[in-house]
């Protein structure tokens, strides 16, 4: 079923309530994201364009976001979020893979939309539109919400969006998303975090990402609950929200936990009504979470595992579960999993508390690749590879060990960076670090970190002098290369670009 028409329900049902407030404060009720959407459903039928048509969402985080989405599925077509940090190569790159049928995108980025109608067959004056100026959706732009056809037929396995990876492992891939997969996963997240109409969600996490549209907005909408969208990451703007609004739900990755608690005007603000965080995206230290939810008056903080091809939220756990390093809770109930052996040629499970590879498939699950030649490599007998190595105890949790290409391979033994960024982590002087492997003519591989240092007299010498007294892992896992950088490179959503700073760091 089109899953618009469950919001098409709420939005009828909620009338002049507000839906979404935006970061200048500007205020969206419930019936005028219904108008909207039913404007941008007009908009696509004027031109001939609906079920099976791609269309390019090319926003920033505005109350505009939402309808615009939901606009499309209206009208049968479907919905491509577009990373707004990509440059106009990466822009290219992606829309010719996609090859969409229109584009709505905003003033913030009219300049790129100009470049990209030239660049990209069938986006022209007539098929692109900055629905979206100085922040608002610009209704005149757009028939009347009346011209709107009916809610198009679309079944569970018909595509409603394609969401493309962030491309720090390569070029960006397409990733189809079902009707079914967003379905369930809305479902997932409202049930794993038990959103009302009483909540208010303050979506930090950028829209065009599964961790902002799935795990935030669309879940808030569903439920009839308040959405607040910042418009751009900022700690102290973040807080502030919170506490004038009184938010109860919202999503951070550790980086911006961390910005939270060094920036001073957020931790003076009163966000003791925040019920629930989730956190993800990258692993966090103990010492981390503890801080933030000290400081911030968290009553739940819960870690949030998922990827673009599960459409999101994959592994939880349960308020009452006790947090431990490494625990990322219980696949949830939309998906089967396995751990794998990630030496074995054919899919063999390990052993419980053995390490492997973690394979899912279910109702969240992607059914591939818009680029189909790429499902070979992803898929075994309908189990998607994650790439990720987990390991699970007697009671069932998993816990994170590390990307499987993260894993590095020295002198014959597999090291884990997150377990000797735990550790050093630990060090008073060190800010923040990153580690990876880098070639070694006798080991293979090296151990190598990249510390953004809080002590400008720290030193290489130091650090291995600290390591000797106060780390209790093997030898072999001990750093054997350390290099001070003034700051990480990052991702679209925040994460460290362990690519860029490699190749940095090796150059």
């Amino acid at each position: 079923m089109n899953v618009t028409v469950r919001f098409g329900h709420r939005m009828e049902q909620m009338g002049e309530e507000t839906a979404i407030v935006g970061g200048d404060e500007r205020t969206e009720t419930y019936a005028d994201l219904l108008r909207q959407t039913r404007q941008v459903a007009a908009w696509l039928d004027e031109r001939g364009l609906g079920t099976g048509d791609c269309v390019a969402v090319y926003l920033p985080d505005t109350p505009s976001y939402v309808p615009v989405v939901l606009g499309i599925w209206h009208a049968g077509a479907i919905a491509s979020p577009i990373n707004t940090r990509f440059g106009l190569e990466e822009l290219e790159y992606t829309l010719s893979d996609l090859e969409p049928a229109a584009l709505l995108g905003s003033d913030v980025f009219q300049n790129n939309v100009a470049d990209l109608r030239e660049r990209i067959d069938g986006l022209d004056d007539e098929t692109t539109l900055l629905v979206d100026q100085a922040g608002a959706f610009v209704a005149e732009e757009l028939p009347a919400a009346e011209e709107a056809p009916g809610i198009a037929r679309r079944l569970d396995d018909d595509p409603a969006v394609v969401m493309y990876t962030s491309g720090t492992t390569g070029h960006p891939k397409g990733v189809v998303q079902t009707h079914r997969n967003v379905d369930a996963q809305l479902d997932v997240n409202v049930t794993h975090f038990d959103i009302s109409d009483e909540d208010v969600t303050v979506s930090a996490v950028p829209l065009f990402h599964v961790g902002g549209l799935y795990g935030g907005a669309l879940p808030a909408m569903l439920e009839g609950a308040k959405l607040v969208v910042p418009g751009q990451w900022d700690a102290a703007l973040w807080a502030r929200l919170v506490e004038e609004h009184n938010g109860t739900f919202s999503g951070l990755i550790p980086t911006m936990m961390l910005d939270a608690l060094n920036t001073e005007a957020a931790v003076e603000r009163d966000t003791s009504s925040l019920e629930t965080v989730v956190y993800g995206g990258s692993p966090a230290t103990e010492d981390t979470l503890s801080a933030f939810e000290e400081t911030f008056g968290v009553d739940s903080l819960r870690n949030y595992y998922g990827q673009t091809e599960n459409t999101g939220l994959s592994v939880t756990y349960d308020a009452d579960t006790e947090r431990r390093p490494g625990l990322s809770g219980r696949p949830v109930h939309a998906v089967d999993y396995r751990i794998v052996d990630v030496t074995a040629d054919d899919l063999v499970d390990v052993a419980t508390g053995e390490e492997g590879e973690l394979l899912l498939r279910g109702d969240i699950i992607t059914p591939g690749y818009w680029d189909q030649s790429l499902n070979a490599d992803y898929f075994t007998d309908g189990w998607l590879h994650t790439d990720d190595v987990f390991r699970e105890d007697e009671d069932g949790l998993l816990y994170y060990v590390d990307r499987v290409d993260d894993m590095i391979l020295s002198g014959g033994e597999n090291v884990a960076p997150s377990e000797v960024e735990n550790a050093l982590q630990d060090h008073p002087d060190i800010e923040a670090v990153a580690v990876f492997g880098t070639d070694h003519e006798r080991l293979g591989e090296t151990v190598t970190a990249a510390i953004v240092s809080a002590d400008p007299d720290l030193t290489a010498d130091g650090v291995e002098e600290w390591w000797r007294e106060n780390a209790a892992l093997a030898g072999y896992k001990r750093p054997r290369r350390v290099d001070f950088v003034e700051e990480f490179p990052r991702t679209a959503t925040q994460k460290i670009d362990k690519v860029t700073l490699k190749d940095r760091v090796t150059d």
